[in-house]
């Protein structure tokens, strides 16, 4: 009897798996997508900040940021 319920158990999260691998599919295209168009709209902002500033500690920050956001972007 065990043995008969454990197969059932399987048969049933391997079919919800057949019916989840889609909607897992979109949600990680959705999430890396998202992750890039972060960086990209962060490097557009630090990039109109760094004209106007004096140089220092701030703008050398943010040239760095955009050294390592371009390096991520690629």
């Amino acid at each position: 009897m065990k043995k008969k319920n454990l197969q059932q158990i399987t048969w049933k999260f391997h079919q919800a798996r057949e019916r989840l691998q889609p909607s897992i599919e979109l949600r990680r295209n959705y999430l890396t997508s998202m992750y890039h168009q972060q960086l990209k709209s962060e490097k557009a902002m630090i990039e109109g900040h760094i004209g106007s500033m004096a140089p220092g500690v701030r703008k050398v920050y943010l040239m760095r940021r955009l050294a390592d956001l371009n390096a991520r972007l690629g």
